[in-house]
C-alpha cells in the first residue's frame, strides 16, 4: 500500500505512546433539570491529546461513533476561545512548542502541511484506539488537506477499511465579485469515514422533505424563497428574465432568478 512521508514523520508515528497518562479531574456537574445527577457524558477541557490518552483507560475499544472537526489548515486564524487561540493554520505557540520538543531541529524545514501531518498522525492513532471493533470514524475535512488525510487514515486504519466519502454543499450562493470570479469557487466540504474492522454496516439516505420543504398547504409541501437578484454588474443582464409575475415585475437593475416558464 502506498504511504505519504513528511518531514517529522519518524518523530511522530509512535508519538502516542510517549504521551503520559494525566487523571481527569472532575469539576462539575452538569444536568437538565439543575438537580446534580450521575452520567456518563464527559466535557473534557484540555489539551485533546492529552485528553485522549486519559480516556484510554477506561473507554479503549468502546467508542462505537467518533466524529472530529480538526483545523482545515486554511491558514485563517479564528476567535480565542479561552485563551487558546484556534489557529486553522496550526501555527499556535503551544503547537510549535509540542512541535519543537517532539521533532526538534529537523521540524525547522517544516511547510503548514507538514505542521499538520505531525499534528494529526498521533491523534488519529489514539483514536484508532478508542474505537469499538464494530465503531465507525467520521472526519470534516475540506480541499486543504483532503488528500493528506486520506493518506494518513489509510495508514492507521488500514485502506480496505475506508467506508467513503461524504461530500456536503457548504456554500450555496456563488460569488460575483471581480477576485471571485477569476478563481474556482470551492462549495464543497467533505466527511472521510472509517471502520475499525471489515464488517459491513448500513448506511441510509433518509428523505428530507420536512427540511427542506417547512411550509404546507392543500397542494403539498413548500418552501419560501427570494426569486428576484441583482446581476453581477448590477445592471439586468437578460431581457428573458424579466417579465410581469401577477403584475409585478423586478425592481430596476435586479432580474428573476427563475424563467418565465419555471
Amino acid at each position: 500500500m502506498p504511504t505519504l512521508d513528511w518531514i517529522g514523520k519518524k518523530k511522530v508515528v509512535n508519538h502516542h505512546l510517549d504521551v503520559p497518562f494525566k487523571v481527569l479531574e472532575k469539576k462539575y456537574t452538569y444536568s437538565a433539570d439543575g438537580k446534580a445527577q450521575e452520567s456518563e457524558n464527559k466535557i473534557i477541557h484540555g489539551d485533546n491529546l492529552e485528553a485522549l490518552k486519559a480516556l484510554l483507560p477506561e473507554y479503549e475499544g468502546k467508542i462505537k461513533c467518533i466524529y472530529i472537526d480538526p483545523p482545515y489548515n486554511t491558514g485563517t486564524p479564528l476567535k480565542e476561545q479561552g485563551g487558546w487561540i484556534y489557529d486553522d493554520n496550526v501555527n499556535d505557540p503551544r503547537i510549535a512548542t509540542w512541535l519543537g520538543t517532539v521533532v526538534g531541529k529537523e521540524g525547522e524545514d517544516f511547510t503548514r502541511h507538514d505542521k499538520w501531518l505531525c499534528m494529526m498522525y498521533p491523534r488519529l492513532k489514539l483514536l484508532s484506539k478508542l474505537l469499538s471493533n464494530d465503531g465507525v470514524l467520521f472526519i470534516s475535512i475540506d480541499d486543504n488537506e483532503q488528500a493528506n488525510l486520506k493518506c494518513i487514515c489509510d495508514e492507521i486504519f488500514g485502506l480496505t477499511n475506508f467506508v467513503g466519502t461524504l461530500a456536503w454543499e457548504s456554500k450555496t450562493k456563488c460569488q460575483n465579485t471581480e477576485t471571485a470570479k477569476k478563481q474556482l469557487q470551492r462549495k464543497w466540504e467533505y466527511i472521510l469515514v472509517y471502520k475499525k474492522q471489515q464488517q459491513k454496516y448500513d448506511f441510509i439516505l433518509k428523505e428530507i422533505e420536512e427540511r427542506e420543504y417547512p411550509e404546507k398547504d392543500d397542494s403539498g409541501v413548500y418552501r419560501i424563497e427570494k426569486i428576484g437578484e441583482m446581476s453581477a454588474s448590477g445592471m439586468r443582464g437578460r431581457d428573458t428574465m424579466i417579465f410581469p409575475i401577477l403584475v409585478v415585475l423586478p425592481k430596476e437593475g435586479n432580474q428573476w432568478k427563475f424563467g418565465e416558464e419555471t
